[in-house]
């Protein structure tokens, strides 16, 4: 029971580390010459399509492409089943994160199917792993039911991407943004503004100056990096870490505590047993040794069961966790390593002050408690 609750114990650090590591890796993998520009009022907050155009005759120098993105969310088959849905400016989205992009292609997609896409107005394309998890393939039928933008919005799948980055997933749906435009009566809006810059370019001064562009209009802007922008949305769930961390170690702890008091019980019940082994000759260092080892098989191998049934558990496929999807979510080897330190440190703490005891315990005295 003791080594099930450090296999427990363990498995909750690896299960939290896991979670941690892969939301820093939503934000380390986005681009660095790219800016998002979203409203200042509220991140929910939309802008005018002529903002683009704005920040394009502005001739920034560093500037090189400006394309938009709008949130659309919507319901398919079940509000339950939740995906990210965007309406996009195709051209763009293919010279920001298609194969016409500079810096990498973030969506890869064949030169065909973008074109296909590009002449389908009630087009879309759907990730792999959003594609698999409902069995679509080019071709097929997808109808939302729209809750922002009501109505019922039927669409075409004419392309299916893949992405290496986990930064961008494989569980989304894109669709142009003139579709939705025109569905809704034209009001020319849109979420966000993306910007990509030149290699070399100075992200702040830029950032700056579009800002600038909107700073006396109804429509302020705020543009920040790419990972900042990323950041925004896992702050909403409060400081994660610092949680994860108290969780983590209030665990760790008590297991400790449970691993020692095991270790110590062992002693007080095996008195009559030391005091005999010593009498056949076996030394302090001899009792130290065996109550030690007894402490390191019991801690370090509830320590791998629980890593191991983690690293089964988690191993590399995409999770959903409330609004955030996790592309690869797999413990990488430092939790592992991690988790074998924690198990060895629980050796020794429970086993130091046991294995003193029992060696100190006269052979007069054992056999008389006894």
């Amino acid at each position: 029971m003791t080594a099930g609750s450090i296999a427990l114990a363990i498995f909750l650090h690896c299960t939290l580390q896991t979670v941690l590591g892969a939301l820093e890796s939503i934000t380390s993998g986005t681009s660095g010459n790219r800016l998002i520009a979203s409203s200042a009022v509220s991140l929910f907050q939309t802008l005018p399509l002529s903002g683009v155009e704005r920040i394009r005759s502005a001739r920034i120098p560093g500037l090189r492409e400006v394309g938009h993105w709008t949130w659309f969310d919507g319901v398919f088959r079940d509000p339950k089943e939740f995906f990210p849905r965007f309406a996009v400016d195709v051209e763009r989205m293919r010279s920001q994160y298609g194969d016409q992009a500079p810096s990498g292609e973030a969506y890869r997609l064949a030169p065909a199917d973008w074109v296909r896409f590009l002449d389908e107005k009630a087009g879309c394309i759907v990730g792999r792993g959003l594609a698999e998890r409902y069995a679509l393939k080019v071709g097929d039928p997808l109808v939302l039911e729209g809750t922002i933008y009501p109505g019922t919005w039927r669409f075409q799948i004419v392309g299916v991407y893949a992405s290496d980055n986990p930064t961008y997933d494989e569980e989304t749906m894109f669709f142009h943004w003139s579709y939705l435009n025109e569905g809704m009566g034209r009001p020319d809006l849109c979420g966000t503004y993306s910007i990509d810059l030149e290699r070399g370019a100075d992200a702040a001064q830029i950032a700056k100056a579009v800002d600038d562009l909107f700073r006396n209009s109804s429509n302020r802007t705020l543009t920040q990096s790419e990972a900042a922008f990323q950041a925004q949305f896992l702050s909403m769930w409060g400081n994660v870490g610092l949680l994860f961390a108290f969780i983590g170690a209030a665990v760790i702890f008590a297991t400790a505590v449970i691993a020692l008091n095991t270790m110590l019980l062992s002693v007080n019940e095996r008195v009559k047993e030391i005091g005999v082994l010593k009498t056949l000759g076996f030394t302090n260092a001899s009792v130290r040794g065996l109550f030690l080892a007894e402490s390191v098989v019991l801690c370090l191998g509830g320590a791998s069961a629980g890593a191991l049934l983690a690293r089964l558990l988690w191993h590399g496929q995409p999770v959903r966790l409330a609004t955030v999807i996790f592309p690869s979510f797999g413990v990488p080897d430092a939790t592992l390593l991690s988790a074998f330190g924690i198990g060895l440190a629980l050796a020794v703490l429970a086993g130091v002050a046991p294995a003193i005891m029992a060696s100190r315990l006269g052979i007069v005295r054992a056999l008389r408690e006894a």
